[in-house]
């Protein structure tokens, strides 16, 4: 049996997802504490006194073994119970109670108890048709065009209706109407979600070109200051070819005194000679003058001329030395 509820789950998420109909019960049904006691009748404790409900309509004629699959079947789709009293009877046990009885497994989908000859070969009634261009799903099956009479519940609109008494065509232009709306909200949805999509994008790019814009701000100063240190750059790098210009003039004066001085001196040198030269012929000829006259008795002149010639050259020392001063 659990392998049959696990079906009869996936059916109906398939429901819910496809858009059809689910099984229900009546909206004036009352919910009751009540629990199968046997196959076609259930007990409850109402007011202090026992009530037993029985759905009318239907009958079993099946064996022990045919009631006990019945019997476990009830247990398993009658956790919650809603009833729709037709006739009350007064008996010595308590109440009884002719109803149409609905059955829910988890409150998601109900099951009339009067469809359980599409179930159950076993019970004996008979379960109205109806021709409708609409699908719908119950515990006992998935009817599509040609469903079993009863309560459903249009799980878009959560509006429950009654076949064949509702208007059934009004009520699918009403769910695809609903479905034209819901996929409208879903674009819309999407589109917003678009939208704040690319709002969010617009503020980061706002962010970036913000970022960026201070980053060529800061780019643009440090070019200004480079240039500002280029110019002091330039401008003392002029300064220092100017003076470096002055220099080598000064230089080349200098080399072209040094050159007159140079001329100067050999000039003084070749002069030196020839004095000393000259001084050294004047001298042989004192000397022998000298010479002659201390042999003739007369007075000795020379260490006359060599003080001459010594004051003579100290002379021309100082001079050369003053000339290489200036």
């Amino acid at each position: 049996m659990r392998w049959v509820l696990v079906v009869l789950n996936v059916a109906l998420v398939a429901t819910l997802v496809f858009g059809q109909y689910v099984s229900w019960h009546p909206p004036h049904a009352v919910l009751i504490s009540a629990y199968p006691y046997n196959a076609t009748h259930f007990t409850a404790y109402e007011g202090g006194r026992y009530v037993y409900i029985v759905q009318h309509g239907i009958s079993f004629v099946g064996l022990d073994a045919e009631r006990q699959a019945a019997m476990q079947y009830l247990y398993a789709q009658c956790r919650y119970v809603a009833v729709d009293v037709l006739n009350v009877s007064v008996v010595e046990e308590g109440e009884f109670w002719l109803a149409d009885i609905y059955c829910s497994s988890d409150g998601r989908w109900w099951l009339w108890l009067r469809w359980l000859p599409l179930r159950f070969a076993a019970y004996g009634g008979y379960v109205d048709f109806v021709n409708a261009n609409v699908s719908v799903v119950t515990p006992v099956g998935t009817f599509t065009g040609h469903i079993p009479a009863g309560w459903y519940l249009d799980p878009a609109t959560k509006t429950v209706f009654k076949v064949p008494d509702a208007n059934v065509m009004f009520l699918e232009e009403i769910r695809r109407l609903n479905a034209a709306v819901q996929l409208l909200r879903t674009q819309l949805q999407r589109g917003e979600a678009n939208l704040t999509q690319a709002s969010a994008l617009i503020a980061q790019l706002k962010a970036q070109v913000e970022a960026l814009e201070a980053q060529r701000r800061a780019l643009e100063e440090a070019a200004r200051q480079k240039e500002s240190v280029i110019t002091a750059l330039t401008t003392n790098l002029q300064a220092a070819k100017a003076e470096n210009e002055s220099l080598k003039k000064q230089l080349e004066e200098l080399r072209r005194e040094n050159e007159a001085l140079k001329n100067r001196l050999q000039e003084l040198n070749k002069t030196h000679t020839a004095e000393m030269s000259r001084l050294e012929a004047e001298l042989a000829e004192l000397r022998s003058a000298s010479l002659e006259a201390t042999e003739g008795g007369g007075f000795d002149l020379l260490p006359v001329l060599l003080a001459a010639l010594a004051g003579i050259a100290f002379a021309f020392v100082v001079y050369r030395k003053k000339r290489a001063e200036e």
